[in-house]
């Protein structure tokens, strides 16, 4: 009789239950231990009658990766939503990403104008080096300085420019959408149902442990020697600390209820808000995945405040420390001898992605566990 193959994955979040998924329809028994009482990560929606809401901040699919959505559309309906974001300033709207048709409502239009002809070579000192040297300073002064300086408690000069091409685009070709992926959408009842389609046993096993936290020193309770474990916890939480803690920026949200709202209670899904003087970064409604033209009565507002506890961002700064810190545990990682150690995912991998990025990082450590048996 052929042995049973084993594997276990710490954490229940996106990466974590593609892998599962992936190892148990390859006839792999898996054990997936989530400290929280509930799947999903920080990805999970929850719901207010029918109006959907994000206690995490907002999470939107889009990908150009035909194999993760077709993984993902196999699992659950996606509602056919394409992201749209706007900013405010001084109480007008602007798209964002910066829309190069809209700047000429802005006063200083003419200093602007003149900045964005003097662009060229990129700045990749910092951040805030990179942005002016994309838009000028006057738009960076304007979008994003606060911004910045509320989202990640410091100065764009002390973050690194690697952070630039994924947030921060001037567009002169109308596309208002925030993503250009071909396949966008929002799972019906929200990414835990994702989550949970995911869960559900193909051939082998999936079995959950819920509300028990798992590190290093756990190992040898919960896996055989040489089975592999696919790890995406963040490292430092992992090894209990022993290079140092990692650097994250969490925010905390506020959650606000309106019964008689019949339509939305803002113009867009997501707006940010740079002015210093809102002590929140950006309003969200997730309403708006139902579609501009639903009927169902009321709404939720999310009004999203940085500093929090949460792991939520990896803090990229300009000085590499983070990322020294994280080599260490990587390293550690590597050399730990009983079991093969995967790092999988946005905590594990310290590393900001997005939905796909998440769910594909899963099928890359399935296929390294996999590669790991006799």
């Amino acid at each position: 009789m052929p042995q049973v193959k084993r594997a276990v994955v710490i954490g229940a979040g996106l990466t974590g239950l593609t892998a599962a998924h992936l190892l148990s329809r390859n006839q792999v028994d898996v054990t997936v231990y989530e400290r929280e009482f509930r799947v999903g990560g920080h990805a999970r929606s929850e719901s207010m009658g029918d109006v959907p809401y994000e206690p995490h901040g907002a999470h939107i699919f889009h990908t150009g990766d035909a194999p993760m959505w077709r993984l993902a559309t196999s699992l659950v309906d996606m509602l056919p939503y394409r992201h749209r974001v706007l900013t405010e300033l001084a109480g007008e709207m602007f798209s964002w990403p910066l829309q190069y048709d809209e700047l000429e409502r802005l006063d200083g239009w003419g200093t602007i104008r003149a900045e964005l002809a003097k662009v060229g070579r990129v700045d990749a000192t910092n951040f805030e080096t990179w942005c002016v040297s994309q838009m000028g300073a006057t738009l960076y002064h304007l979008f994003i300085e606060d911004y910045t300086a509320k989202q990640w408690g410091r100065p764009g000069s002390e973050l690194a420019s690697s952070i630039g091409p994924k947030r921060v685009e001037l567009r002169r070709d109308g596309v208002r959408d925030l993503f250009r992926d071909p396949f966008q959408g929002w799972p019906v009842g929200g990414y835990g149902a994702l989550c949970e389609a995911m869960a559900c046993p193909v051939a082998g096993d999936v079995e959950i442990v819920m509300g028990e936290t798992v590190t290093v020193a756990d190992l040898g309770a919960v896996a055989a020697p040489g089975v592999p474990v696919i790890v995406t916890a963040a490292l430092d939480d992992f090894f209990n600390g022993s290079h140092g803690p990692l650097q994250w920026r969490g925010v905390g949200l506020v959650a606000r209820w309106m019964p008689k709202v019949a339509g939305f209670a803002q113009q867009a899904m997501v707006i940010n808000r740079p002015s210093p003087d809102v002590a929140y970064t950006r309003t969200i409604e997730s309403k708006w995945v139902l579609g501009p033209d639903t009927k169902t009565e009321g709404t939720m507002v999310m009004y999203e405040y940085p500093g929090a506890e949460a792991k939520h961002y990896p803090v990229p700064d300009v000085a590499g420390t983070s990322a020294q810190t994280q080599h260490a545990y990587e390293v550690e990682l590597r050399d730990y001898e009983r079991n093969p150690l995967i790092a999988a995912g946005r905590l594990a991998r310290y590393t900001y992605i997005n939905m796909d990025e998440a769910m594909r990082s899963g099928c890359a450590a399935a296929h390294r566990a996999w590669r790991s048996y006799p």
